[in-house]
């Protein structure tokens, strides 16, 4: 990257024709900004990393901070030839006098016929509707637990596109994980197709077979999951839902438990700037035992109804404000319930 940045060769658009020369850079990025009020704070865990839509397990307290800041780098070597990079500049466990730099994308991309491409590298894993999606252009504010059941990125190798109504992606990944190496005794295989029913109406089916071995244990914890997905849209109204059952490691559990969680979005734009949506989702990240003495975020059943916002004072490149009022409440155990508003500012360029 210090190489191309040292060229002075960068593509340029022609007065007269669009004139491209190689290599080239593109530059972009996402910055948000957010308040997690009542009882949805931010809160601490082991890693420093948020609990957000956990019950009962951690402390919570409202606050504002910077949710992500993500910035992007795309070098082109040839027209059908790159490398795109994405890293993410957040605040330690959201203290704000420490920044943490996680790279998350990072793999040569090769267009190998039209609508058609190989990853190799560390990107996102084709499994999931909502999991796939970024965070700039998500329904609500935070994704539900169910499409966060496993991790979004690993290192390995893809291949995906469109033909027609069909889609799909498939890869061969070491299954430890973003920024992890290899520790468990084989490779995953992820896969997703979708079929375009209707110009309004698609399906998705995913599927995730692998093992994952956890740092300082010598075994291999199994990773089977599937998952089904339907997006409608038409004139005003988008719906989105998503089921996930999972019969090993989750990252809620830390452990090889059934797993079984959905979600349903309704979105409904009002005017040109304005979205109102209405969701619920939720999972049972241990579908085989409950903690009946605590609340337990890692046993328990829970769900989530969402009230939102969504005004746009620019819908492409993204710059929106999203205000969501949440209710949770935990299934199984002590009654334990709660609600609060997300406030998430955010733009992209």
């Amino acid at each position: 990257m210090l190489f191309l940045l040292s060229t002075s060769s960068w593509g340029q658009e022609g007065e007269e024709k669009e004139t491209i020369t190689y290599p080239r850079l593109d530059l972009g990025g996402h910055i948000q900004f957010q308040l997690d009020g009542g009882g949805l704070g931010a809160a601490r865990q082991e890693g420093g990393r948020p609990v957000r839509n956990g019950i009962g397990a951690f402390p919570t307290s409202s606050r504002i901070s910077p949710r992500r800041l993500r910035l992007y780098a795309n070098a082109y070597f040839a027209e059908n030839v790159s490398i795109v990079t994405e890293t993410d500049f957040e605040p330690d466990g959201f203290e704000q006098e420490d920044i943490e730099v996680t790279p998350l994308d990072l793999y040569l991309k090769w267009d190998y016929a039209e609508g058609h491409h190989f990853r190799i590298g560390q990107a996102k894993i084709p499994f999931g509707y909502e999991f796939l999606r970024s965070s700039r252009t998500l329904t609500v504010v935070e994704r539900s637990d169910t499409s966060r059941l496993y991790f979004q990125r690993d290192i390995g190798v893809g291949a995906y596109g469109e033909e027609g109504r069909f889609g799909y992606g498939a890869g061969v990944y070491q299954g430890q994980g973003e920024n992890e190496s290899e520790r468990n005794g084989g490779n995953d295989f992820v896969a997703k197709v979708t079929y375009q029913v209707t110009p309004q109406f698609k399906l998705g089916a995913s599927g995730h077979l692998g093992a994952i071995r956890l740092s300082g244990s010598p075994d291999d914890l199994a990773v089977r999951r599937a998952g089904l997905e339907a997006i409608y849209e038409n004139g005003p109204w988008i719906l989105e839902s998503e089921v996930i059952a999972s019969d090993g490691f989750n990252l809620f559990s830390q452990a090889e438990t059934p797993a079984f969680g959905y979600y349903l979005y309704a979105v409904r734009r009002i005017e040109e700037n304005l979205d109102a949506v209405v969701g619920y989702d939720r999972l049972d990240p241990d579908t085989d035992q409950k903690n009946s003495v605590r609340s337990d975020t890692t046993m328990n059943a829970r769900d989530r109804y969402t009230l939102g916002l969504n005004y746009y004072f620019s819908r492409d490149p993204i710059h929106r404000i999203m205000l969501n009022y949440e209710f949770r409440n935990e299934l199984e155990g002590p009654s334990v319930s709660g609600s609060g508003v997300r406030l998430r500012y955010q733009f992209v360029w």
